[in-house]
């Protein structure tokens, strides 16, 4: 689509009153969205609308993707884009696949995200220019929850965000060198200390999958960010910190109200 066209058609659907009964879902389903301040609230709400009009919304193996299930994934991944002075909506996540619940990760030689699949279970995929896939059990209870500290819409498109450089390594773009080199210098050390307590058998805040390479880690520390932020605080500071200029919010304001 055009540039100039898709800002017309963006300008036009925000100047069009917000539904009340999203807002009413939205309450239900996400409870970040009351924890937002006003102007926080109608950004959301703003990146809602977009999202759910610009992207495809696709059932998995005949699945019904509702309006609930649209607001309810649509209002987590909003969340990452409200501090955001540049973003794009997402721009290169054409379609949003939802299964019912967990489902078996498509074999990576296959090239569609429903035929051929391997053992491995999944709540979640994200591919470089390609859709987002969510299972909407695990979706809708952590919605619904984010004190468990788990958010697979946020970690998928925390994904996306890596993927915008062309690069998987869990550095999305920067504004400034000074800034990838402060990037690199606190992930890397937080990486590697979570790698070491894996190896050392302990207890980690982090999740395993986190260790698995510094992709994995970024989006980890996403949703750390957006759902246990006062933990992430006292567990990685630096990282809160780094993460807090990248995204432009301060959730540990949200869960300290």
């Amino acid at each position: 689509m055009f540039s100039w066209l898709r800002d017309r058609r963006r300008k036009r659907l925000l100047a069009e009153p917000f539904p009340p009964h999203w807002d009413a879902i939205l309450r239900n389903n996400v409870q970040h969205y009351s924890r937002l301040s006003d102007p926080e609230r109608a950004k959301l709400r703003d990146a809602i609308r977009v999202l759910v009009d610009e992207k495809g919304w696709e059932p998995a193996r005949g699945f019904h993707v509702t309006e609930e299930m649209k607001l309810t994934i649509a209002g987590q991944a909003a969340l990452m884009l409200i501090g955001m002075a540049d973003h794009d909506y997402f721009a290169r996540v054409p379609s949003i696949v939802v299964h019912p619940g967990e489902f078996r990760r498509p074999d990576p030689e296959d090239a569609t995200v429903e035929d051929e699949v391997t053992d491995e279970i999944v709540d979640g995929l994200a591919s470089y220019r390609g859709p987002v896939v969510v299972g909407w059990e695990q979706v809708k209870a952590e919605a619904r929850d984010p004190d468990a500290g788990y958010s697979v819409v946020i970690h998928e498109f925390a994904h996306q965000l890596d993927f915008l450089d062309e690069y998987t390594d869990g550095t999305p773009p920067l504004p400034s060198k000074a800034d990838e080199q402060r990037w690199a210098a606190v992930m890397s050390a937080a990486f590697n200390r979570h790698r070491k307590a894996l190896e050392r058998g302990r207890e980690t805040f982090f999740s395993e999958q986190a260790g698995d390479s510094e992709s994995e880690f970024f989006a980890d520390t996403s949703e750390a960010f957006f759902c246990r932020p006062g933990d992430l605080i006292a567990e990685e500071p630096d990282v809160y910190g780094i993460l807090a200029k990248f995204y432009g919010v301060d959730p540990n304001k949200w869960f300290a109200a």
